[in-house]
This record gives structure tokens, C-alpha cells and sequence, in this order.
């Protein structure tokens, strides 16, 4: 078998360990979104009227410019409305250059089904992610396995992204 690694979780800093056991649920909790952007490619987000009002406010558009540019426009809603995609994902999901990684344009404000997604390793789309970009796999224990080169870059790629959040990077 790979070697094999598991997360953990200390007020200062969050990466990966050997040794640390957690439950589907504590897991859950713990786990950081890595950024893979495949939850952003596989559903499309449904905003309510007042979502959309927020959002359109937020990005300084009327309403009718946002939905415009942003809503699908062969949904029928008139009360709710899906986010438009943009070859094959969400209008607002970006790939970051040079790296394993998406950024969501609209991340300090993004929709309310996007903030309740809670990344897992038990997750068929976090998953897909970590073989994709990191060429990471999920044990049914919940251990990431991979090379110690794949399991180290991985790590070093989780810290750079507490770094980032730290600093107020999206």
C-alpha cells in the first residue's frame, strides 16, 4: 500500500499528518477546501430573487444587468433564478494560472448554496479533485494516500492557502 496521510487540525495551523484519527463528522469539519473547482463545474447554483438582489448589489449592478449577463437565460423562474455557466462551469469560477487551483470571482459574497457546501474527503467531488490535480487518493479510513512527494506538495499547497486566507485572499 501508498503511503498514506491524514488531516488534522491545530488553532495555528491546518495540513496534514500521520497518525490522527477523526470520525466522517469531526473530518467534515475540519476538512479545507483545496480549490479544485469541481463542485463549481458539476451543479448549477440557484439564487433566490433576494440572492440575486444582494449579489447584483454587491458587484454595483442594477438587477436587470445582472441578470442579463449572469442568469441562465432558458430558466423560466421569475422568483428564482440559476447562475449562467461559462464553458462548463459556474460564470463566476476562474482558473488560477500556473496551479491546481479556481478561484471564485464573487467568493465574498457568493451564493448561499455555495457557502453551505462543506468540502470532505467523503465527498465524490473533493475526491475527483484530489486525483485530478494532486493524483491523491481517499482510503476507506479517510486517509489521503500517495506518494510522500504527492503527500508533501499537497501539504505544502494547503499552508500556502491558510497564508492566503490569513492575509484576506479569496
Amino acid at each position: 500500500m501508498g503511503n498514506q496521510i491524514q488531516l488534522y487540525h491545530h488553532a495555528a495551523t491546518f495540513g496534514l499528518s500521520s497518525g490522527v484519527q477523526y470520525s466522517s463528522a469531526q473530518e467534515d469539519q475540519l476538512f479545507v477546501c483545496f480549490r479544485c473547482g469541481i463542485c463549481c463545474n458539476r451543479y448549477q447554483v440557484l439564487l433566490s430573487l433576494t440572492e440575486a438582489c444582494r449579489i447584483s448589489g454587491d458587484l454595483g449592478l442594477p438587477l436587470s444587468v445582472f441578470l442579463g449577463r449572469y442568469a441562465d437565460q432558458h430558466w423560466p423562474g421569475s422568483e428564482n433564478f440559476l447562475l449562467r455557466r461559462c464553458n462548463g462551469a459556474c460564470v463566476f469560477l476562474e482558473n488560477v494560472e500556473g496551479g491546481n487551483m479556481t478561484r471564485c470571482l464573487i467568493h465574498p459574497f457568493k451564493p448561499y448554496a455555495c457557502r453551505e457546501w462543506n468540502p470532505s474527503l467523503y465527498r465524490r467531488q473533493c475526491q475527483e479533485g484530489l486525483i485530478k490535480y494532486w493524483g491523491l487518493t481517499v482510503s476507506a479510513s479517510g486517509q489521503l494516500e500517495g506518494s510522500e512527494q504527492k503527500l508533501q506538495d499537497f501539504n505544502s499547497f494547503l499552508e500556502t492557502l491558510r497564508f492566503s486566507d490569513d492575509l484576506g485572499g479569496a
